[in-house]
């Protein structure tokens, strides 16, 4: 063994998970490979593959400290992680090992990468750590450039986070988090995003480590069809939208309420710059008030952060009020058009703005 190839100085505290369906020969040498790098413990799940790759498996568990599980029939890459996860846990190992490295079976990912995940997690401890392949390439097959960049960019448009990517199956989790990951939704390939979303809501640290962009015979052997993969996975990041957009809605409608009764009731006959003035503070008051109630309630993002996220909330609010107050006054002084329907016009395009904000800033978590 060279230089090169000398055993990673933290493979001996990961386990390596591969799901498998219908794997080629070379997974053999690939985990042959990765133990000789070092990583002695390897569970590799048999997600319902056919006969013939019967042989396959039987080497594999004939290799020492070599785990292999069974579904008996086709469950999904998700279902199969987590029934890797799950013996991870029964077996007590996450009082030995600090971490798993989830690796695909197809050969998309380097030995050499496997044992660099290894180190970002051990420089990350608290992180899911992503390996992310350049999609720019010329070799990337066009299917798989357009997955990525449908679901990182409603990924970045929703959740406020640009991840290059998203449908990296090279991903490593520390042991804390084992447990949390077998809770997450999904069984197939819609697992894997659903798992980011939720370690957004979460406040889980993520990071983003390069890695080699390794494709065989244009990704034939890969089990991911672009529409009927791709359409689970965009409703995931699509349902975790209801409770922002429901306390959205909810606190709009209180905001507006509370402007038309300063505006037509409590200070009628009173100039336009004081009465416009006051039923903005008392809207943005009411709303921002009612929001932050509802995210708390919902859980929109991460709770872990809500004292820093208060002071930046309000920050915010106090923001869209001074904005939306210059264009009511601005707008209505201009007009002589009722202030409660320039306000509400003012305040859909500043939600939009908002929007783009609160992800982003709001409620940040650490990188």
């Amino acid at each position: 063994m060279n230089s090169a190839e000398a055993a990673s100085p933290h493979s001996a505290s990961s386990i390596i998970i591969i799901p498998a369906l219908e794997p080629a020969q070379a997974l053999v040498k690939y985990v042959h490979d990765l133990r000789a790098r070092g990583f002695s413990q390897i569970v590799v799940v048999d997600d319902g593959s056919s006969p013939a790759c019967a042989g396959i498996f039987a080497a594999l568990a004939e290799l020492r400290d070599c785990v292999v599980l069974r579904h008996e029939v086709n469950r999904g890459k998700g279902a199969a992680l987590k029934t890797a996860l799950r013996h991870c846990l029964q077996q007590g190992w996450q009082q030995v090992y600090r971490r798993v490295i989830m690796v695909d079976a197809d050969g998309q990912h380097a030995v050499e990468d496997v044992c660099s995940m290894a180190r970002a997690s051990h420089e990350h401890p608290d992180a899911y750590v992503l390996g992310i392949r350049d999609f720019n390439q010329e070799i990337v097959p066009a299917r798989s450039r357009f997955g990525n960049r449908l679901t990182s960019g409603a990924f970045h448009l929703f959740y406020g986070r640009y991840l290059r990517d998203t449908q990296t199956g090279l991903r490593a989790l520390p042991a804390s988090l084992w447990r949390w990951a077998t809770e997450v939704a999904g069984d197939r390939f819609e697992y894997e995003t659903n798992c980011l979303v939720q370690a957004m809501k979460r406040g889980i640290p993520m990071a983003e480590m390069p890695i080699q962009t390794l494709y065989f015979d244009r990704n034939a052997g890969t089990h991911y069809r672009t529409l009927r993969d791709s359409w689970p996975i965009f409703k995931v990041l699509i349902s975790h939208l209801g409770a922002y957009a429901l306390a959205g809605a909810i606190s709009s409608v209180l905001a507006l309420a509370a402007f038309a009764w300063v505006d037509l009731a409590w200070l009628k006959g009173v100039g336009d710059a004081a009465r416009i003035l006051a039923a903005c503070v008392v809207s943005a008051w009411t709303g921002s008030l009612a929001r932050l109630l509802l995210h708390w309630l919902f859980r929109v993002r991460t709770e872990r952060n809500m004292t820093d996220a208060t002071v930046k909330f309000y920050l915010l609010a106090a923001g869209q009020m001074l904005a939306s107050y210059l264009v009511v006054l601005a707008v209505h002084s201009v007009t002589g058009w009722t202030a409660v329907w320039i306000k509400l016009v003012a305040d859909v395009a500043l939600a939009i703005v908002g929007y783009q904000i609160h992800p982003r800033w709001l409620f940040r978590t650490h990188r």
